[in-house]
């Protein structure tokens, strides 16, 4: 995985919730099989997995995935991963919920998103975004910002009644320093997310 996010051409969001009777098996899963295993696909370059702090109305689980460019998500490695899932991803697809997939391509990437606790706004316009980051620029080392591909395809296993929009074209995240996340009302508009577990990649195919 590579430690630093600057030299990432492309990022894949997904929000999602799951079924509360699998949670702690989808949290065992996702950690330890998932992500590891999409980054074994050449051109994925590190995995972030986030479950949100605040109210909200968002999807409780976000993942965030660095790529060399968009393109990646038309290899063969990882339409192979799509096509063939594993007996536990099998298991997990339809118990997944209010999932929302953005491919985007990164306008601006700071540090190496090592924050436990990260800040994430969508906005319509780019002006919008940037004026959001600029408010926020002194409290972190970690910033993403990206514009959302309008043509990204879905995913082929997804059914309507499992999908949620999040609405807009572009995303920011910016890591949060603990002072700041003690203070919800002072990140206005973001949706609170703090890190959870990626167990080491696989060796990559």
């Amino acid at each position: 995985m590579n430690d630093d996010i600057a030299g990432t051409g492309a990022v894949l969001a997904l929000w999602n919730d799951v079924t509360p009777d699998v949670d702690a098996e989808y949290n065992t899963w996702h950690a330890s099989e998932h992500v590891p295993e999409r980054l074994t696909v050449p051109g994925m370059l590190w995995g972030r997995r986030y479950r949100r702090l605040c109210n909200s109305a968002a999807p409780r689980y976000l993942t965030i995935y660095g790529m060399r460019d968009a393109q990646v998500l038309e290899s063969d490695a990882y339409r192979l991963l799509l096509s063939r899932p594993t007996p536990m991803s099998a298991r997990m697809r339809p118990h997944l919920c209010n999932l929302s997939r953005w491919v985007c391509d990164v306008r601006e990437a700071l540090g190496c998103f090592a924050s436990t606790n990260l800040a994430v706004w969508t906005f319509d316009a780019e002006d919008a975004a940037r004026l959001r980051a600029d408010e926020h620029a002194s409290r972190t080392h970690d910033l993403l910002l990206a514009q959302r591909s309008p043509d990204a395809a879905p995913l082929p296993w997804l059914t309507g009644g499992q999908a949620q929009a999040i609405e807009g074209s572009w995303l920011l995240a910016m890591g949060m320093p603990e002072r700041a996340m003690a203070s919800p009302q002072a990140i206005p508009g973001a949706i609170l997310y703090s890190a959870l577990p990626v167990k080491p990649a696989l060796p990559r195919l």
